[in-house]
């Protein structure tokens, strides 16, 4: 009998037969002859044992395929492989399988079926439609063209929302009318903005930007948001007016007064409440020689006692110095030319304490005074400055 069978013999054609004869107990992977769609059309005999497919062995992908023992077979053992199928070109879809069909005519509901490639699974499956919507979210009104255009028969669309994580054209030509809605948040992250912001189009309440005449904003309140000044700049020669806030921890409103100045010369004057009013400050001026009708006084300062003594005459031009030990008087800082100071030293309550002073106080007769050294004794001293020295112009000594 020239062809043996175990079952029905194939009507058409024969199987095909592999010999194996390099095994020598450490090879594990082999060459096949003929490409199989996997590891379970093949029949494999090691040493006359019939091995299980998928344990003893399974079918490498590439070219040419291989099959891959978990255990090298040992040296001159026999090994035969019979293909009880081979892999063939599978069939294609023609475009007359869907043109031919009829069509639905509608939206597909939930439950209608798609078919699709699963490449996790390398197999086709079918889907609901309702998984599809899920996905990739309502798009059964949106129609395509150079932009995204929402139509609706019935009504406008309540809403159109963007992906906080779109990443699509550089700009979006024509927003139209944006009447509520937030962006990433309550406000746009200063890193999403650009350094300079120009608004060339769109429309705020249906009056467009940009008009010949600005459109008035009409709300109970308007935040603007700014890290620095906020500007009124002027268009063509770019002069502008600029507003900042006192710190990051300070807020406070300020209400203008109801009317313009009554007269030229009053000044915009706040209350603590924040209340804006307009009040006379009459007519002085630093050029003009002014007759005062109310005191006018320095503000006394006291100096911190120090061994070498300072002395910052910008806001120390008439002060007071308290000896709790003996003092050597440095160069005072800040002199101006024509200025007057005044100084008053005392004596704590142990008194006995001295004085020495730097070269640059000039003395009536080129002779420094001698403190008075009584507990709590006062003297007091006036000089003028020239800018570099400071002349004495008076002593009082032992003041009491």
């Amino acid at each position: 009998m020239s062809d043996s069978y175990i079952g029905k013999a194939p009507q058409y054609g024969f199987f095909e037969k592999q010999r194996i004869t390099t095994a020598n107990g450490v090879l594990t992977e082999f060459n096949l002859a003929f490409t199989c769609a996997d590891s379970n059309q093949l029949l494999v005999s090691v040493g006359g044992v019939i091995q299980e497919g998928g344990i003893a062995y399974t079918v490498l992908s590439g070219t040419p395929q291989q099959i891959s023992f978990t255990e090298a077979p040992a040296t001159g053992v026999e090994i035969f492989i019979v293909f009880l199928g081979k892999q063939t070109t599978g069939p294609t879809f023609s475009s007359a399988m869907l043109t031919d069909k009829t069509a639905l005519g509608a939206q597909p509901a939930s439950d209608d079926e798609f078919l699709l490639y699963d490449t996790s699974a390398s197999g086709l499956k079918k889907v609901d439609f309702s998984y599809m919507q899920a996905a990739m979210g309502d798009i059964t009104e949106v129609q395509g063209g150079t932009g995204i255009t929402v139509t609706n028969a019935t009504g406008p669309i309540p809403s159109v929302a963007v992906a906080t994580n779109y990443a699509g054209g550089s700009s979006i030509a024509t927003v139209g009318t944006i009447t509520t809605g937030t962006w990433s948040g309550t406000a746009i992250a200063a890193g999403k903005v650009a350094n300079d912001l120009t608004i060339s189009g769109g429309a705020i309440d249906n009056t467009p930007i940009g008009a010949i005449t600005a459109a008035p904003i009409v709300a109970t309140q308007v935040d603007i948001t700014a890290q620095g000044d906020l500007r009124l700049q002027d268009t063509s020669g770019g002069e502008y007016v600029a507003l900042q806030a006192a710190g990051t921890t300070t807020s406070y409103t300020v209400t203008m007064p109801a009317t313009t100045a009554a007269s030229n010369g009053q000044a915009l004057t706040i209350t603590t409440a924040g209340i804006g009013s307009w009040s006379t400050v009459g007519d002085a001026s630093l050029a003009a020689a002014q007759e005062w009708t109310a005191q006018q006084n320095f503000n006394n300062t006291t100096l911190s006692f120090d061994a070498t003594q300072d002395w910052a005459l910008s806001a120390n031009q008439v002060a007071t110095l308290t000896l709790t030990a003996n003092t050597t008087f440095d160069a005072p800082t800040q002199m101006v030319d024509g200025a007057f100071y005044s100084l008053i030293i005392i004596q704590d309550g142990t008194g006995g304490r001295t004085a020495s002073w730097n070269a640059v106080f000039k003395w009536a007769a080129g002779t420094a005074p001698t403190l008075t050294t009584t507990a709590s004794a006062k003297d007091i001293f006036v000089w003028r400055s020239d800018g570099t020295n400071m002349y004495e112009v008076g002593r009082q000594l032992n003041v009491s």
